[in-house]
């Protein structure tokens, strides 16, 4: 009886142990496992910004978070908003999925990484890629790009960097195509219904920039089939420098090869101007001796008000001291003319003086605008033979005037106007200064007057070109 009453209780002991260990181990199930989060901020390699790294690790998900910490509160918050609803629209993915499900809950995960493509110490490009996986056969993948000033504390928008318009954008839009179809490990997944419609809404593009190339991100089947992924598109700056606006041009200087390059880029957009109507009214204005701080940017905004393109016979001395106001003149889409170096009366110098004065402001105005001129006009309309035998020799024309506004006699407003609109005829080359306050004061009634009587204003090298004018000249414009 001993035994048998001994092995009672040993089964008895055992039986008890064993329900205690499932309720433990039931209990241990149902209970939920605490998640555990860190945060650091990490030191960045770049000016005005640190790196804040956020994990979490939770039962059935982990999140991984890179975020910038810029000094800009404005920006800080744009960036915050935009995680917190990545990491909310991932959490609540995993709830209905998990409401949803008997079985063991997938392995959940939200990753967000940056990277940082650095303009200035205070212009950035914040490439975000997040990916998410909440269930399924594949995660997903996006891009998001914060182009940020943080001197300014705000967003840089496309626009801020390339100069988009009916004109340049049917150009940017083939561009693009033209740098997709190098891609050969996407170039069969293109869409090219997708890859349109997206190009018309610039707005919308996703892009980042640094000193070497504009770059586009297109998020999986926004463009293309899913085999290509996520898209990556780098432009290289060369080939967009003509677009460029004149601040984020002077910021990126670029090197000496491809600045030669830049130059063939504007000089070939110049010889694209679109070839005039032979039954149109057209007028040529003209500036002479600038660029000048004070007048010729208050020119340009009203030449650009009425659509109109001048040519500015500049002095190699002014381009010399006034480069970026060179270069804007020529970006805006005006002609750039030769009127010496120091304005002398040419006749009065030997061969070599006329030369000199040519030359230099040739070169000069070839380096800070990227176009050499192919058009000539003597200081005070002076010339002589050494003068032709110089246009002959560089393949220049002259180009002189049909209307004198005498701004450089009157310096009045209402005179200036009062020649200009009762001299102008079709195909007339105007002379104006932008040196003087009162020729800026007189433009707008000019122009708005000139526009309402028919006429569309023209370079001188159109005019000349329709009027079939190759030979050296000088020309004058009728009268």
């Amino acid at each position: 009886m001993s035994w048998f009453v001994t092995v009672v209780i040993v089964f008895l002991a055992t039986l008890g142990i064993n329900k205690l260990v499932h309720a433990t181990i039931h209990k241990m199930k149902d209970k939920p496992v605490q998640s555990e989060e860190t945060e650091e901020v990490v030191s960045s390699k770049y000016p005005n910004l640190e790196l804040k790294i956020e994990t979490k690790e939770a039962d059935t998900y982990r999140i991984f978070v890179h975020k910038p910490i810029t000094e800009g509160t404005n920006i800080n918050t744009s960036i915050d908003k935009w995680i917190n609803n990545q990491r909310n629209t991932f959490l609540e993915e995993m709830e209905e999925r998990e409401t949803g499900l008997k079985e063991k809950a997938i392995q959940g995960e939200l990753n967000v990484q940056v990277e940082t493509k650095k303009i200035t110490d205070e212009l950035y490009s914040l490439v975000f890629r997040v990916y998410t996986y909440t269930g399924g056969a594949n995660g997903q993948q996006i891009m998001k790009v914060f182009n940020v000033d943080i001197g300014r504390d705000k967003s840089l928008k496309l626009s801020n960097v390339i100069e988009i318009d009916e004109e340049s954008l049917p150009e940017i839009q083939e561009l693009v195509k033209e740098e997709l179809q190098k891609k050969e490990e996407v170039k069969p997944f293109i869409f090219d219904d997708l890859l349109d419609e997206i190009l018309k809404q610039p707005a919308k593009w996703k892009w980042s920039l640094d000193r070497k190339a504009l770059t586009l991100y297109f998020d999986e089947y926004e463009i293309a089939a899913g085999a290509a992924g996520t898209i990556e598109l780098e432009i290289p700056i060369e080939k967009l420098y003509v677009y460029l606006n004149d601040d984020i041009d002077s910021i990126l200087k670029m090197p000496k090869e491809q600045q030669k390059e830049k130059e063939k880029i504007i000089q070939k957009e110049h010889e694209k101007r679109e070839e005039l109507d032979p039954d149109g009214k057209y007028i040529a204005l003209t500036f002479d001796d600038g660029p000048s701080e004070k007048v010729t940017p208050g020119v340009l905004k009203t030449l650009e008000k009425y659509d109109a393109k001048a040519t500015f016979f500049m002095l190699g001395s002014q381009a010399d001291h006034y480069p970026e106001l060179a270069y804007e003149v020529a970006s805006a889409g005006h002609e750039i003319g030769n009127h010496s170096r120091g304005h002398p009366v040419l006749p009065n110098l030997n061969k070599e003086g006329i030369k000199d004065e040519l030359d230099y402001t040739h070169e000069k105005l070839k380096e800070v605008t990227g176009v050499s001129p192919g058009l000539i006009r003597p200081p005070y309309g002076a010339f002589n033979s050494d003068v032709v035998e110089y246009a002959i020799d560089h393949n220049t024309q002259i180009a002189m005037w049909s209307i004198d506004s005498l701004d450089w006699k009157s310096r009045d407003a209402k005179s200036i106007e009062k020649i200009v609109l009762n001299e102008a005829t079709p195909n007339a080359i105007v002379l104006m200064h932008d040196i003087h306050s009162s020729t800026a004061d007189a433009l707008p009634k000019i122009l708005k007057k000139l526009k309402e009587e028919g006429y569309e204003f023209v370079t001188v090298s159109q005019l000349l070109k329709l009027k079939e004018e190759n030979d050296v000249g000088p020309y004058y414009g009728e009268v």
